[in-house]
């Protein structure tokens, strides 16, 4: 009571039966701190922090850090606020003051995200240990990474299984610990599918095979091996919240002869003496690198925005230009530390998708406008321009083959016929302020096509174009990964022009550039010159606006059409093999995944091919199920994975016979892979093998995935 009334209730509940379950909520989380505490004065526990708004701190810091672990990387104009990340550093420590009456020894970055940069702010806070992923601690002694035996054991244990000091001149010495990537990971994603005591079971077993391997290597210890997870990816996934696990999994360990639960403060205490580290790499939990958070368009316009707002604050509290009353500075400071948390720019890009990520970008930006509302300054209308657009739309029809037609305003019959399509259907919308909605009401079909040269439009209205009225123009804006470009065409007139980073048109007068209007029609040819250097597989996305000034109307769509650059007629085919549908139960019994996602056939070749020119070696592949993208990623491909694996040698037998990692397959004796092509919704990769045969990602990985839904082809 009073919660099981509310269960037998069952129906028609009242805002006082809310109360309850409210206030029942309120009394849990409330009892979460107070137990912490507890628990860590009698020594049972250590309870650590991370910077106060779970920033990547080294970008904070520098953003410019973001090459060192991706040199290829695009970043943005360079984010570096050296005093913020001071300050999310010593806030982190204040809170963590009011709430257990004591420092933090401990801190955990946020994402795990260190470098060489943010020792010395760590240490000067008083922290002792901090810690990230066991690739950071790879990169920092020189090797590529950690190898596993095949039996899923860490050839490298005595490096791994221990802490090491990182220090900043002569300062106090800060340990890092790091984290077993796939103990880590057992727990974190894959135990909550295997019955508890099972798979407490294969965790003891683990640890002595991790023991057995550090004797092998005749190691001095005592080592430490260290699970770092996230609890929300864990237990919300386990049967009654992992209660079956977690009690298996303590008991095995409390009766262990040969295992010992430590904390990390303990264990230092104890154990002092370690190894050091020269220079921390930049890196985080799970790669050596910043990626997920900076490199895409998205994130960099973000960190963009980010660098923005903080210059604007910079005029009160770092160059005194302006001033503002100490609460109002405070208050402006506190939406910024929150804006530079590191969640925002996880959920920006296609590399992560929440389902949702727009609130995310709305919440971003609120934070953003608080700061210039707390100063009293006038909101930029940057900050209202949401920084994820719309998902794009994909035609219905993609081009079959190239085409160069006459630019003239009628289309002959037949012109346009193998061109991709694209309905009103398909890409519905309304008015941005309009008193007027004109919805699907401007569009009949929009079709598109290429040749070596240009890019053609063909745009049909759903009445005549004179009938908007005088004024009215329609446009048609596109823009590629290389530059943003408009193409702005009224019924009589074309004006080519692009578009800048500081919100300016300035007028482009390219050779090439054609615009002609019939009754409805309207015909576009742009050079592909235009976009700077593009090539095979490249994206274009276009949009049309319909604008009426006397009326202030305008006709957006749902999204922006994605277009992908064709082969331009220069490849030749060196290989083609068509293969039997229905054969892709493979040599042995496999089980499929059962969602209704995985639908008949999406894992069934009927064709491939090779064909290469000088620049490009282009591999398509036709499926007899539909390519779908359920889950959203960039380049409108979610359920397949497609390698190809490259022998340059064949009957040599050099190179790796295994192949990629989670395939479980290896190829014939005699044979080997010098390169291997990985491409899925969200890796692009080219891959070679090290000198050890691992696989090593070649950098700036030069695949690029073209997706044809419609005729099932990658």
């Amino acid at each position: 009571p009073p919660l099981s009334a509310l269960v037998e209730k069952g129906r028609d509940f009242t805002e006082g039966d809310k109360k309850i379950v409210f206030d029942a909520a309120r009394g849990i989380v409330g009892k979460v701190i107070p137990l912490h505490r507890t628990l860590q004065d009698k020594g049972q526990i250590e309870v650590i922090t991370t910077p106060y708004a779970h920033p990547i701190l080294p970008l904070i810091y520098n953003s410019d850090l973001a090459a060192k672990g991706d040199p290829s990387a695009t970043l943005p104009t360079r984010f570096s606020w050296p005093q913020d990340a001071i300050a999310q550093v010593k806030k982190a420590v204040e809170v963590y003051r009011q709430h257990y009456g004591r420092a933090p020894r401990g801190m955990w970055p946020g994402e795990g995200s260190v470098g060489q940069d943010i020792v010395k702010m760590v240490a000067d806070n008083g922290f002792r240990w901090m810690a990230s992923g066991e690739q950071v601690l790879a990169k920092s002694i020189g090797k590529a990474a950690f190898t596993r035996s095949s039996r899923d054991v860490v050839n490298e244990a005595d490096d791994l299984y221990r802490p090491y000091y990182v220090q900043h001149a002569d300062g106090p010495k800060v340990a890092v610990f790091f984290r077993d990537l796939r103990l880590s990971d057992l727990l974190g994603f894959e135990y909550s599918g295997t019955p508890g005591e099972a798979a407490a079971e294969n965790f003891m077993a683990r640890l002595e095979a991790i023991r057995a391997r550090l004797a092998e290597q005749g190691a001095t210890g005592p080592h430490v091996v260290s699970v770092i997870l996230d609890g929300e990816n864990a237990w919300e996934n386990y049967p009654n919240d992992g209660k079956a696990f977690l009690n298996a999994l303590y008991r095995k360990l409390s009766e262990a002869t040969t295992v010992r639960t430590v904390t990390p403060s303990e264990y230092l205490a104890k154990f002092p003496e370690q190894r050091k580290i020269d220079s921390l790499w930049c890196g985080c939990w799970f790669t050596p690198d910043y990626t997920t958070w900076i490199g895409e368009p998205e994130e960099n316009l973000a960190w963009e925005y980010l660098g923005r707002t903080r210059k604007a604050l910079g005029q009160y509290d770092l160059y005194k230009k302006k001033t503002t009353t100490p609460e109002k500075l405070a208050k402006a400071l506190d939406a910024m530390y929150l804006a530079e948390g590191s969640d925002w720019f996880w959920w920006y890009g296609t590399d992560q998708d929440s389902g949702n990520d727009r609130y995310f970008d709305d919440a971003f930006r609120a934070l953003l406008k608080e700061v210039y509302v707390a100063l009293g300054e006038p909101v930029p209308d940057y900050v209202r321009v949401p920084i994820i657009q719309p998902a794009a739309v994909q035609g219905s029809m993609e081009p079959e083959g190239l085409f160069s037609p006459k630019v003239d305003g009628a289309a002959a019959t037949g012109e346009w016929d193998r061109t991709g399509l694209l309905s009103a259907a398909a890409w519905a919308g309304g008015p941005a302020a309009a008193p007027v909605r004109l919805g699907t009401a401007l569009l009949g079909t929009l079709q598109w096509g290429f040749d070596a040269s240009s890019v053609y439009f063909k745009v049909e209205t759903a009445k005549d174009l004179a009938s908007y009225g005088k004024g009215a123009s329609l446009q048609l804006y596109l823009s590629s990964p290389l530059q943003a470009n408009g193409t702005s065409i009224t019924p009589r007139k074309g004006v080519l022009r692009a578009f800048n980073q500081y919100d300016e048109w300035e007028d482009l007068k390219p050779a090439g550039l054609a615009a002609a209007a019939g009754a409805r029609t309207v015909e576009i040819a742009v050079p592909l010159s235009v976009f700077g250097e593009l090539g095979t597989g490249d994206a274009l996305y276009a949009q049309l606006v319909l604008s009426k000034p006397d009326a202030d109307v305008a006709c957006e769509p749902a999204g922006p059409l994605a277009l992908r650059l064709p082969d331009l007629g220069t490849t030749r085919t060196v290989l083609a093999i068509k293969d039997p549908v229905g054969d892709d139960h493979g040599p042995g019994s496999y089980t499929y995944p059962t969602d209704a996602v995985f639908e008949k056939g999406v894992f069934d070749i009927e064709r491939f091919s090779v064909s290469q020119n000088e620049q490009n070696l282009v591999l398509q592949f036709a499926v007899a199920g539909p390519i779908a993208n359920p889950w959203n990623s960039g380049i409108g491909l979610s359920v397949q994975t497609f390698d190809v694996y490259i022998d340059v040698d064949p009957g040599a037998g050099t190179g790796p016979r295994r192949l990629l990692e989670g395939r479980n397959a290896s190829l014939a004796k005699g044979s080997g892979w010098e390169y291997a092509v990985w491409v899925e919704g969200w890796h692009q990769k080219l891959i070679v093998p090290d000198a050890n045969g691992k696989p090593v990602e070649v950098a700036g990985s030069p695949v690029k995935a073209i997706v044809n839904a419609a005729k099932r082809e990658v």
